[in-house]
């Protein structure tokens, strides 16, 4: 009599359990429903503030490695080399912390190329020259995120 009062007990609770788990799976996904210009948004003012955690929550490092420094001096380094060389320029007093952070920037819109490919206009605006420099960023899906994987910085317009 008592195990069916346990199982009783078991099935009743049941559905708060579900519940509770669907409410903290919601709230925990709520990050990942950003759309492509919120998250180049959040990854800008990120860089500009020089609080940025770790770049590889918003870009694919192996890519942007790969693109950027594709040209000479960069071109003989190996990935392992382009990748350091990104994280660096992007912390610190490195290249992108000092350009971006002296410059206005503005996250422009957003248009899909499919469900898992986005791009985003995105303005510096040189604060001295007033020179505005237009360029894309292109961003992936992958695990509910989206991931900057392109980018140019800095091309006159």
């Amino acid at each position: 009599m008592r195990s069916a009062h346990k199982m009783g007990w078991i099935l009743r609770s049941l559905p708060v359990l579900f519940a509770a788990i669907l409410v903290l799976t919601a709230c925990g996904k709520k990050d990942q429903t950003v759309s492509p210009r919120e998250r180049v948004l959040q990854f800008v003012k990120e860089v500009q503030r020089d609080t940025l955690p770790d770049i590889s929550s918003y870009i694919d490092i192996d890519s942007i490695a790969t693109y950027l420094y594709s040209a000479k001096p960069y071109d003989t380094l190996t990935l392992a080399q382009k990748k350091d060389q990104l994280v660096r320029d992007f912390t610190g007093r490195g290249a992108y912390i000092r350009t971006w952070s002296q410059a206005q920037i503005v996250v422009n819109n957003q248009s899909f190329v499919d469900d898992t490919t986005a791009t985003v206009q995105v303005s510096f605006i040189d604060r001295k020259t007033r020179v505005q420099y237009l360029t894309e960023m292109r961003l992936k899906r992958r695990n509910g995120w989206w991931y900057i994987t392109d980018f140019k910085a800095n091309e006159p317009h």
